[in-house]
């Protein structure tokens, strides 16, 4: 089971993945949409969970890397991460296997979606 954490702000990616790997998850880091494109794309690694921020420099969006990531695993749950209310209309409404949650949130609503969304991670290797 591996999550995929894309996060353009350094320091909020590596906090986000520092508590999803003490909680028991494995995470493949990437900092923008363009360098998930290039994994779900070019990597077999079989994601179980999609963690993106949604407004983030380059190509695509969060919203384009769940879309790309859907077409190889549309049933792959996904949490939308956002600090910009405007954005927020874009994902309504939301399907039962996403969860959006808007910055700043605590490390705890992270863990908790994605443990409702997965089941508690199982520390595998990505």
């Amino acid at each position: 089971m591996c999550i995929l954490l894309v996060e353009d702000e350094w320091l909020i990616r590596s906090m986000f993945a520092e508590e999803l790997v003490l909680s028991g998850f494995a995470v493949r880091e990437v900092e923008n949409g363009d360098q998930a494109s290039a994994l779900i794309v070019e990597d077999a690694t079989p994601y179980s969970l999609l963690a993106t921020d949604i407004h983030m420099p380059g190509n695509l969006d969060g919203i384009g890397v769940a879309r790309l990531l859907r077409t190889y695993r549309p049933d792959i749950p996904v949490i939308y991460m956002t600090g910009r209310p405007d954005m927020l209309n874009a994902l309504q409404p939301l399907g039962p296997k996403e969860v959006l949650l808007c910055k700043p949130f605590a490390l705890s609503a992270l863990l908790s979606a994605a443990r409702r969304l997965l089941g508690q991670g199982d520390g595998d290797v990505c």
